[in-house]
Formats: C-alpha cells, structure tokens, sequence
C-alpha cells in the first residue's frame, strides 16, 4: 500500500533530474550571451549524455558521432552527426572510435538523440530531418532485424504550443518539409510491418520537452492498414513536479532492453519497473491524439474519443 510518504519519495526523487538540469541551464544561459550558443549547445548535449550513461547497462555506450553502412552497390549511407548516441559495444565493434566521438554500424546501434536547448518549429524541422536520415539505413542488406529509436529532447521550447503546435510540425514536416513524400514513407512502413521491424526507422518515436510533456510514436493498425499514432502525455503536476526526464530515461531503457520487443523490459527488471510506475504522466486532456495519414472517425471509432483526436493544421 502507497503512503504518502512513499508517493513524495518517488515523486522528489524523479523531480530532481528535472530541477537538476533547468537549474544548470538557467545558471549557463544568464552567464554567457547568445554568441557563445555553440558552446552552450555542446554543454547541454554533454550533461544528458553523462546523465544517461549513468543509468543505462554498460553493455551500451552513450556517444556523440556517425552511422555508417553500405548499400548493396558498395556505396555509403551515412546519418548526419548526431547529438547522443546510445549502442552496445558489447557485442559490436565501433567503425572508428577517438574519445567519445565514434562511427558505428547501423546493428550497433540503440537509439539516436538531437537535443535541442530551446525548441522552435524551425528547430523542430532540423530535428526531424536528422532523425529521418536514418531511415536510409533501411537499404542495408539484412535490415529487417534493425531498430534504431529515434529521440528528440529540449530543454524548453519557444512559441511552439503543446502539444498542438508540435503535432502541427509533425505533420508539417511529414506532408510538406521531408524528402521522402508521405504516400511513399506509409508505403515502405506497410510493406514491412509489423514482421519486419526496421518499418520503426521511418518516423520519429517520442519528442520530450522538459516543462511541457512528452509525445509518443507507435503506428496502429487501422483496417489492415498502419497509420503513425501520436500520442500526448502530461509530464507535470500541479504542485510543479516535473517528471520529464524520468519518463524520457524510461524510454531509453524500453528500447535498448531488446531488439524485438520492448515489453520484455517489464519482465527482464520488474524491480525497475515497479519503481518506474511511479513516474507521474498521464495523457495530455483534450485533443491529445493525432493520426497520420488522418482517418475518417468510423475507422477508429472504439479505440479513440473523436474529442481526442488533432487535426493538424499544415500551413
């Protein structure tokens, strides 16, 4: 049986993560002006990466560097330069290592992470665009087995509602901003999934922004058909607990537990987990669902509330 007692322990102690970076950044930003913003960026992206590599198995190494693969031709498909890199370096060798900066193969890697100190919808479009690059790794012979979690993390975000605003860079990007046109991309997701997993390397999974909530990927299966499904979660209470970071970590830990199936992490540590049913998240009230490409309200009528579900605004 909960105590209250027991409630604020939990909720103290996934709050502090939280605090912890808001109080960093705030004390960095106030120091140091706008023309030293590079530096600061590398600051941010260095304290989540330690932050992470703390937490997580050390089968797996938390870096900053490249993917790298080759198609069946012989020719390079490499990401662009991405800000934290989680990949098990238990059982895979890098392609190149210097420090922390490394080059690895496509099936070492876990999970890809563009941070972002304060997100715009312009910063949001660059985001996406790296982690869509990973999509082309899709072409690596004997890819079905490849998962690679995409993740977008800020610090805060300016003049981007949550989640509506998000929800309407989403799809901005996905119809309008990305190179590979949407009726295309649902194409190669169809074709593959759910048997072969690498359909997971064609949309982002979860955008997490510390202050406002998380928003969550995961296609469902509408009329034999995928359609991609995002989600919007409360990460703040009303007492100003913010539990952000906790639930972003929870994440990380459900990718990187197995390649096939995430759930296995509830069995694999149940003692983690307990402790991470705790995290204090709920579904955003209001419209907190958004379909891509949008359904007409028959189809997913049972699994969703017609008032919870986004329609995006493209322009």
């Amino acid at each position: 049986m909960h105590t209250e007692e027991t409630n604020n322990l939990f909720t103290n102690f996934f709050s502090s993560y939280d605090n912890e970076l808001k109080s960093r950044m705030k004390r960095l930003d106030q120091l140091i002006s706008r023309d030293h913003w590079l530096s600061v960026g590398n600051y941010k992206e260095s304290i989540l990466r330690q932050l992470i590599a703390n937490v997580i198995p050390r089968k797996h190494e938390v870096s900053t560097g490249f993917i790298l693969a080759a198609d069946n031709l012989g020719n390079p498909i490499k990401s662009k330069q991405i800000d934290i890199l989680i990949w098990n370096s238990y059982d895979y060798a890098p392609v190149f290592r210097d420090g922390d900066f490394v080059i690895v193969p496509p099936e070492a890697c876990k999970a890809t992470i563009e941070v972002k100190g304060r997100l715009t919808r312009d910063e949001l479009k660059k985001s996406l665009r790296s982690s869509d690059a990973i999509f082309e790794f899709a072409r690596t012979p004997l890819s079905q087995n490849m998962k690679i979690k995409k993740y977008i993390f800020s610090f805060d975000s300016y003049r981007l509602h949550f989640p509506g605003g998000v929800f309407d860079g989403l799809s901005r990007y996905y119809y309008k901003q990305a190179t590979m046109p949407m009726s295309e991309r649902m194409k190669c997701i169809q074709s593959r999934w759910p048997s072969d997993i690498s359909w997971s390397l064609f949309s982002v999974d979860a955008i997490f922004i510390l202050g406002k909530g998380a928003i969550l990927q995961e296609p469902k299966n509408f009329g034999g058909t995928p359609h991609l499904t995002f989600e919007a979660y409360k990460t703040c209470n009303e007492d100003g607990d913010d539990h952000t970071y906790a639930f972003f970590e929870h994440e990380i830990h459900r990718s990187i537990s197995t390649i096939h199936d995430s759930g296995l992490y509830y069995m694999k540590q149940p003692g983690l987990q307990s402790v991470a049913q705790n995290i204090n998240i709920s579904k955003y009230p209001g419209k907190s669902t958004m379909m891509l490409p949008e359904l007409n309200p028959n189809i997913y009528w049972g699994d969703f509330l017609e008032d919870t579900i986004y329609r995006p605004k493209l322009a």
